[in-house]
């Protein structure tokens, strides 16, 4: 017999419940701020509200805690829009901005001031607690029709002159180029900084203090600033949570024993999250005798790139409350692979992986082909995940982890 009835049409989205809405507008929200090769995202958010009334009414106060200035157009327009009273600029928690460091000064006069409007739209957001900066990308540069002029760079002097109210930032991002030049906190006060990461030609302030911060990420910093100056004084009254090491660029600073050291016996002691990608300075010994002395870390993720030594296995001293694992070896182009040495390392894997008290949720693993393919070992980790259950991806998952 054919059933005859009609098939249920799936609901829409004013059908769901209030609160299943407001999840997906903030799910929405969150996925267009998510930063796709390494370009600021822009301010489309906004056009949803213009699908219907319910829709503004509803996604209006998420949508609009966020804001994306990504040429000095858009910032004109927001000048015009909005005064520092202005209620919905009040509203505003999380700003992207493009900002191109210039400082103009007028010759005759003596007189300096940015020479962008970045630093008005700033000015307009009393509530502003998070703040990603990025290089200018969309049109020129913003030009001033004035004789006998100037410019030098001050890249945080162009978003913070003196004269502007600074805000109690909670998050601070710098998504540069290897190339631009930022002096960090030279005026971005530090002390309610919870977040922070850093890139560029960044030259950090040591005397900055920074008890709140919570979570670092240093990715493509191409100064010598990190190489004088061990964590636990760049970062000495910090207790870290999480900690994140790109190496990002060719000239970028590399990650060596003594930083390691330095972070897990000061500001990284009670770490949860550690990664680690593109390490090629760190040895096998010290890094089994950091994971020795982090306890309380649950996620780890390493990319390391092999040269001469790995002797020591690290795997082996994952503490017990591990419950991510991400593992990525490679070898440097001129340097002989190690297959003996990653073999045991993929052997004690395994043992961790069979342990029947194991905390693993999830294990991305990026070997040499060969040493998964042998004795069956690709299929019977499948089979062990599956059975667990537990996440497993095997092949390069360094993307994944990109900030």
């Amino acid at each position: 017999m054919v059933d005859m009835r009609p098939a249920m049409a799936p609901l829409t989205l004013m059908e769901l419940p209030l609160e299943i809405r407001l999840l997906i507008y903030q799910a929405f929200l969150a996925e267009h701020q998510r930063i796709k090769q390494s370009r600021q995202p822009s301010n489309a958010h906004i056009q949803v509200l213009r699908t219907c009334r319910q829709v503004y009414v509803e996604a209006g106060a998420i949508f609009r805690q966020y804001l994306s200035f990504r040429n000095e157009i858009e910032m004109e327009r927001y000048c015009h829009l909005h005064s520092a009273a202005d209620e919905i600029a009040a509203t505003v928690r999380w700003a992207d901005v493009a900002n191109d460091g210039r400082m103009v000064e007028t010759m005759h006069s003596g007189e300096t001031g940015p020479a962008s409007h970045l630093h008005l739209v700033l000015s307009k957001l009393p509530s502003l607690e998070r703040l990603r900066v990025f290089n200018v990308r969309h049109y020129h540069p913003y030009s001033i029709s004035v004789p006998h002029i100037r410019y030098h760079l001050d890249f945080e002097g162009a978003m913070f002159p003196a004269v502007c109210r600074l805000p109690d930032l909670r998050s601070y991002e710098l998504h540069l180029d290897p190339t631009t030049r930022v002096v960090p906190f030279k005026a971005v006060p530090s002390a309610h900084i919870r977040i922070l990461r850093l890139s560029g030609d960044c030259h950090l302030l040591v005397k900055a203090p920074l008890p709140n911060l919570l979570h670092l990420t240093l990715r493509g910093i191409t100064s010598n600033s990190f190489d004088q100056i061990p964590f636990n004084v760049c970062f000495p009254s910090c207790q870290l949570e999480s900690f994140t090491h790109v190496q990002g660029h060719r000239l970028g600073f590399e990650l060596r024993n003594s930083h390691l050291e330095s972070l897990v016996t000061g500001p990284g002691s009670h770490l949860r999250k550690l990664v680690l990608l593109g390490s090629s300075r760190l040895t096998s010994s010290v890094i089994a005798s950091c994971l020795r002395n982090l306890p309380t870390l649950e996620y780890l993720a390493l990319s390391l790139v092999t040269v001469n030594e790995l002797r020591d296995n690290f795997v082996l001293a994952l503490g017990p409350s591990i419950s991510v694992f991400k593992l990525q070896i490679t070898h440097a182009w001129y340097a002989t692979p190690l297959f003996e040495e990653e073999r045991r390392i993929c052997n004690a894997l395994e043992e961790r992986l069979l342990h029947p008290r194991s905390p693993l949720s999830a294990v991305f693993v990026s070997f040499h082909s060969r040493l998964m393919s042998e004795d069956g070992r690709q299929e019977r980790w499948i089979s062990i995940a599956e059975a667990a259950p537990l996440t497993l991806k095997i092949g390069p998952w360094e993307d994944d982890e990109e900030t």
